[in-house]
């Protein structure tokens, strides 16, 4: 076990191993009543499901990276990795659910697909970036510590950056059951206790003529920038 998971079990072993326990749970029950399925990653459709993935794959030119899809569900970032940018680089998937790690397996033979509670188990290896999509979307009982945790924890195993989306408080409605965030508070703690070069993303719109609910980070690795967001000193 990795140290600072040891350290966090030992902080918050009930509530973090019972939230685990539900998101395990869950998402496995997801799994079985809707198939292999956006439904099934709790996404209304295939659609919305790409966009937001298209915009966590915008962090850089992913096409020959070593990828750790965090939360990877059956492999839909795959499927699209594969599609949209030619992907020749090398795919890790990480989720809690034996079943849907199963389902993954099976539908892509060759590839990792590992069961694995980071905080508990730790992280073996590095990637060159880390995407995590709607991971923190589910209300448990301490939503803004786990996700803390789990950003810290998979920080340390990326060498150049790491791509999450959240659901924002800047909504007219809120589902009871979701978990919502402030983005300046997500936005101060990856400045503050990951890396200095972060952006911010609440521009895009999942449904049309809806006002954004929710947004996506990127946090480089310092020193790590790349050319898109290099300032030419010369200017």
């Amino acid at each position: 076990m990795a140290d600072y998971g040891r350290e966090i079990i030992m902080s918050y072993s009930h509530s973090f191993q019972e939230d685990i326990a539900f998101l395990d749970q869950h998402y496995s029950s997801l799994l079985k009543e809707h198939g292999d399925t956006p439904q099934a990653s709790q996404w209304m459709d295939k659609k919305t499901q790409e966009l937001r993935l298209d915009i966590l794959t915008q962090i850089d030119n992913l096409s020959s990276m070593k990828v750790l899809d965090f939360g990877c569900g059956t492999g839909h970032l795959l499927t699209f990795l594969k599609a949209k940018l030619e992907f020749t680089g090398e795919y890790v998937g990480y989720d809690l659910s034996g079943e849907i790690i199963a389902t993954a397996q099976n539908k892509f033979p060759g590839i990792r697909f590992q069961q694995r509670d980071i905080l508990a188990d730790g992280i073996p290896e590095n990637f060159d970036f880390i995407l995590i999509s709607g991971v923190f979307n589910n209300r448990t009982s301490n939503n803004w510590e786990l996700m803390k945790s789990l950003l810290k924890c998979l920080f340390k195993h990326t060498r150049k950056g790491i791509a999450f989306n959240a659901l924002s408080t800047y909504v007219d409605y809120f589902e009871p059951e979701l978990f919502y965030i402030e983005p300046e508070k997500v936005f101060k703690f990856c400045k503050e206790e990951l890396s200095p070069c972060v952006t911010l993303r609440h521009d895009y719109l999942v449904k049309q003529n809806i006002v954004p609910f929710e947004f996506t980070i990127y946090v480089y690795k310092n020193p790590f920038c790349p050319e898109k967001l290099s300032i030419n000193a010369a200017n």
